[in-house]
Order: structure tokens, then C-alpha cells, then sequence
């Protein structure tokens, strides 16, 4: 007999890429505000040497690797000589995309030439990547809660993205989700649903929630959470709309990020004692360079010396480190990363960061009149006793600099998820107000007027006889602006036909977006080559967004007539309602109260 679904909750699981958690939320929590409930870390991953300290962390590494007999191994199992692939969600970004400096890459280089070695598409890599960590997840809920809790539950599942992505990026994060197995039917249960958060949005959502048990934020003061993550540092600033009887929060300013995490501090690391070995080399030439080192001897120095040590420890003040290079031979040569070496090292990223949460501060007090009261440090970049001092120094006079210890930071995007899903399954969203980060609209033709319409655009309609002025914009969304849950945004528009014209029509329309705070409302004054100027000399991203269908309630013959005996036509008169729910945007189309068209356009606030 197959297994009969409960209804007594549902399982809520966040997956931060390589670092999932879950969290069941029963009916007697279901009235619980996410602050009230407390997600748990998924452990025991797989890993080839089980005396590996991480095996009982809550992260895995976002690492695979394919043998030649198609075998897969991932996280931890995967080395490097098996040619494992790191940085898979930063190949999910078009490489016209990357900043400059990460174009020439080494890692990302390598990343690539490794994908192409497997003659497999990224998303079928992430989802391969997925899937595995998906197996993993149910595992560890059966072992926690036993198979029939499991087979009789619905899921509920939400995976983050970095805010820096751009939509397409989003779409194959989402088709290797659905490859991966995550969102398949399981009998006798609901349909597993998802949604997706930006990953400064879910962190946020960990790092108040807790500091906020500590009464550190009040009403009216504002903060930017800085989510430093392994490829992405992304940043984000609230206000505290309320914080009794529950936390409500608006966004203050646009976020902003960049590719300046941790796994770039890594290749600068990597990068320098390479170089300092061949150094050293030139007047020992018995001495290996740092590719002829031996395999455990390399792993040994980036993940014990410098992972779990130097770069979580090492702060602007302290000396320099000695760096045994281990046996070679009847000797253990040694490298000294004297204070100034180190520091260079953090700098070529920490600048960067510092830019970011600059910029960040500034777009506050602009808007705001009044800097943050906090800067929040969440991810497991968000550790580094480095980054945090520098930042302190920066700011100790205006702005405190917060990170919780242990797991904290590491696990905050993750938790930050599945309290996102808390507030998606009970309804009750923490965030009630973003910033839009582009522009939206789509055409309309206007009553040509003179004084404010350019000549080019002039035309006269055959059917109406009407002077019109084509391909105007119609912007229902400006970039930057604040957008929340409120009344429809309602526009009027018709539709002509002629006598001749019978049975029921369909048509569409496109949805433009555009990167402009003040985009053009001539169509022509914004089409441009992408990255490249429009006519009013801003360098544009304007393209078809999304297309609205839509068909006539009733056939055309049937609709009313105008026009009299010289313009004699039929028309569909019909209105378009703009509402915001959450971070996505409904457009609903009606004639006559009856809906012709329907458009949700997800993400577009993240």
C-alpha cells in the first residue's frame, strides 16, 4: 500500500550550493514567524580519507570529478588529479559577463578546460554536482526522522544565487534543478515546490534573526549585509520597518557584488608562494618548485596552513608565518611569508570588498541622509579576522562590524534559505520592500502631440485615421525604485480591428527591460548593441524580457464599433493591472472583467 501523505507539516530545505539545510515546519508551527524556528545542518559527507577533519562541517566542497568509467565522484571524494571542476556556478555566467580580471583567470581557465575535457554542458555538471548532494540530503533526514516521515511529507525547497547573476544564469541554475532530480514527483506526496532567494537576501534573513534575539537592531536604523561566499561578495542594506511583534524589513538602496570571495584570496595565495618557492629555487637548485612538490604535500599546506589556519586567522599587525614545504629528501625546506607578504596577499582582494561596502555606505547616506548603524559579515568568507579588523579600522568611529562565531557566518546563507521558505509556506515574508533593479515596460502608441513627440515617430492609422506617435515606452518600473505589496498599477490601452476581421484573435505583447534609472521613452533612443551606447550616449541593457499573450474574450465581430462610415472598425478595449508580490512581478490582462493574458516574471527585484 502506497504511503498516505501527512498534513501535519511540511519539510522546508535551503540549498546554498554546497551547503544545504532543512527544517520541518509542523501545523503547530505554521503560524511561527521564520525568526522563531531553528534550521539544522546537513553532516556526515562522504569523503574519501574519513579522518578528514571536515567530514562533520556543514559544508562540502562544490567540487566533482568523472572517471573514465563515468563514475562520479564529488565534495570531498574529489581530488584534483582526478581533474575535478570547481567553480561550476561561476561558469553558469557567460564569459562577456566576467569582470575583466577574471576573463584571464587561472582557475577559471582550468574550470573551463576541465568541463570541455568531459564533453558535458555545465548545467549537466551542476546538476550532476546536485543530485549527489540531493541523495545526501534525503539520507540524512531518513536518518534523523525515519523513511516513513520522509515518504510522507511535501517538500518545499529553496536555492540561492548570487545577486550579481544575470537572468539566464538564474534559468540554468533552475534547469539543473529540475536535472538533478530535486523537484521530481514522489508517490504519495505533494508536489515539491521551490522558490528561489538572492543569497545576500537569505543571509540577511540568518544574520538579523539572530543578532536580533540580542535586541541589537531597532526601529528605523538601517544596515548592509556583506556576503562574503566563495566566488561572490554580495551586498545588500535594510531598514528595520518594525521589530515587535515581528521583524519587518524594507530595502534601503539597489545591492551591489562582485566575483572577490574566497576562492580568489586562494589563487592569490597559491599564486605568491609559487612564486616565492621559484624564488628561492634560483639559489637552491635542489630544491622542488611547487608543482614538483608532492601531491599531499601541497594539499596538506593550502587546507591545513592556509585554510584552516592563516587565512581564517591572520590579521594587519601579527607576524609573518614560516610555511614548511615538507620532506624532500634528507631535509624540510621552509618559506618565509614575512607581515608585508601577507598583507598584499589579503589586500588584492580586501580592496575590493572595501570598494563594495564603500560604495554601499555611500548609496545610504544619499538616500538616507545618515550612515548604517551596522555592517553584518555573513559567509564563510565572512570569518576572516583579516577582512573584519581592516573594516573595523575603517569604520570604528561611525559604523560597528558584526559576524557570529562558529558556524555563523558559514551556515547564514543556507539558514537565511530555509527562513525565506518558512516565510513562503506561512505567508508571512520578512522582506516587505525591494529595489527594483532595472527598468520594466513595454510599448504603446500615444495621440501625437507636436510639443512632445519627435516627428520621426509620426504615423496616421489606416483603420482609425488617427495622428498617433508609435513605439513609446511605457516604464510601470523604474530601476532603484522602492517596491513593495500595494494597489494594482493600472493602465488602459485598445486594440482596433477591421469590419472585415471575424472569430476569435490572439496577439502579444513584449516586456523590455532595461539597466537605466531614467531610460528614454522612444523605443528607438533605447535599442543599442548590448554594452554598448543608446542614442542618448548611456551605455544600455535594454532587450525583450519576457512576452504577455493574450486573446479576445469574445470574437471580433462581436466586439463594439467605432468610426463612424469613414473609419468604420471594431475595438477591444482592455485593461493591464502591475502588481508586486514578493520579488516578482504579476502582469494581469482584462476585457470586460474577464482575464485575456497573464505574465509573472520572476526575480526581478533580486
Amino acid at each position: 500500500m502506497p504511503p498516505q501523505p501527512n498534513k501535519s507539516g511540511v519539510v522546508v530545505i535551503g540549498i546554498d550550493f554546497g551547503l544545504p539545510v532543512w527544517l520541518m515546519i509542523t501545523l503547530d508551527e505554521s503560524k511561527k514567524s521564520p525568526g522563531e524556528v531553528t534550521p539544522q545542518a546537513i553532516t556526515l559527507w562522504p569523503a574519501s580519507d574519513y579522518n578528514e577533519a571536515n567530514l562533520d562541517a556543514p559544508k562540502v566542497p562544490s567540487r566533482i570529478a568523472y572517471t573514465s568509467t563515468e563514475a562520479i565522484t564529488w565534495g570531498q571524494q574529489a581530488s584534483d588529479e582526478q581533474g575535478s571542476i570547481l567553480w561550476s556556478k561561476l561558469l553558469l555566467l557567460d564569459e562577456n559577463d566576467l569582470q575583466l580580471h577574471l576573463k584571464g583567470s587561472d582557475h577559471l581557465r582550468q574550470a573551463r578546460e576541465r568541463l570541455e575535457k568531459t564533453e558535458k554542458d555545465v548545467v549537466t555538471v551542476i546538476s550532476d554536482y546536485l543530485a549527489k548532494v540531493w541523495n545526501h540530503v534525503l539520507e540524512n533526514i531518513t536518518r534523523a526522522r525515519g523513511r516513513q516521515f520522509l515518504n510522507t511529507r511535501p517538500f518545499h525547497v529553496v536555492v540561492t544565487v548570487p545577486a550579481i547573476w544575470q537572468d539566464y544564469a538564474r534559468e540554468r541554475m533552475e534547469c539543473a534543478v529540475k536535472k538533478a532530480g530535486i523537484l521530481n514527483k514522489r508517490p504519495g506526496c505533494a508536489d515539491t515546490t521551490h522558490t528561489f532567494v538572492s543569497e545576500p537576501e537569505a543571509a540577511a534573513l540568518a544574520a538579523i534573526n539572530g543578532h536580533n534575539k540580542y535586541d541589537v537592531l531597532e526601529n528605523g536604523q538601517t544596515f548592509v549585509i556583506a556576503d562574503l561566499g566563495g566566488g561572490t561578495v554580495d551586498l545588500i542594506s535594510y531598514r528595520a520597518k518594525a521589530t515587535q511583534p515581528k521583524l519587518l524589513l524594507e530595502e534601503v538602496v539597489e545591492g551591489d557584488g562582485g566575483l572577490c570571495g574566497a576562492t580568489f584570496l586562494d589563487q592569490a595565495f597559491s599564486s605568491y608562494l609559487k612564486r616565492k618557492v621559484w624564488q628561492k629555487k634560483q639559489n637552491d637548485r635542489n630544491l622542488k618548485s611547487w608543482d614538483q612538490m608532492h601531491t599531499e604535500e601541497r594539499k596538506r599546506i593550502m587546507s591545513t596552513v592556509w585554510e584552516k589556519g592563516i587565512k581564517r586567522k591572520y590579521y594587519d599587525g601579527q607576524p609573518g608565518h614560516i610555511i614548511d614545504l615538507g620532506a624532500q629528501g634528507n631535509r624540510r625546506p621552509d618559506i618565509l611569508l614575512d607581515a608585508d607578504d601577507l598583507n598584499e596577499i589579503f589586500d588584492s582582494v580586501y580592496q575590493d570588498i572595501s570598494t563594495l561596502v564603500e560604495g554601499q555606505v555611500e548609496a545610504i547616506v544619499k538616500k538616507t541622509g545618515r550612515k548604517p548603524q551596522f555592517i553584518v559579515l555573513t559567509g564563510g568568507f565572512g570569518r576572516c579576522e583579516y577582512i573584519y579588523r581592516k573594516l573595523c579600522q575603517e569604520h570604528e568611529d561611525d559604523i560597528e562590524i558584526l559576524f557570529e562565531g562558529n558556524d555563523g557566518p558559514w551556515t547564514a546563507v543556507a539558514r537565511g534559505a530555509v527562513l525565506s521558505g518558512v516565510a513562503h509556506v506561512n505567508n508571512q515574508g520578512q522582506v516587505d520592500s525591494h529595489v527594483s533593479r532595472y527598468s520594466y515596460g513595454w510599448l504603446k502608441d500615444e495621440d501625437f502631440d507636436y510639443r512632445i513627440h519627435n516627428f520621426d515617430d509620426h504615423d496616421t492609422d489606416d483603420l482609425t485615421g488617427r495622428s498617433f506617435a508609435r513605439d513609446q515606452m511605457e516604464w510601470i518600473i523604474l530601476r532603484g525604485e522602492s517596491v513593495e505589496a500595494r494597489s494594482p498599477h493600472l493602465y488602459e490601452y485598445e486594440r482596433f480591428f477591421g469590419m472585415e476581421e471575424a472569430g476569435l484573435v490572439s496577439f502579444s505583447e513584449p516586456i523590455y527591460r532595461s539597466n537605466l534609472i531614467q531610460p528614454p521613452n522612444r523605443l528607438v533612443e533605447n535599442e543599442a548593441p548590448e554594452g554598448k551606447s543608446n542614442r542618448s550616449g548611456e551605455p544600455t541593457d535594454f532587450r525583450k524580457h519576457a512576452i504577455i499573450d493574450m486573446k479576445a474574450p469574445v470574437p471580433v465581430e462581436k466586439l463594439p464599433k467605432r468610426g463612424g462610415k469613414e473609419f468604420p472598425h471594431r475595438v477591444l478595449i482592455y485593461r493591464v493591472e502591475v502588481n508586486v508580490s514578493g520579488a516578482s512581478l504579476v502582469i494581469k490582462a482584462t476585457s470586460g472583467g474577464v482575464e485575456i493574458g497573464k505574465k509573472v516574471i520572476t526575480g526581478l527585484l533580486e
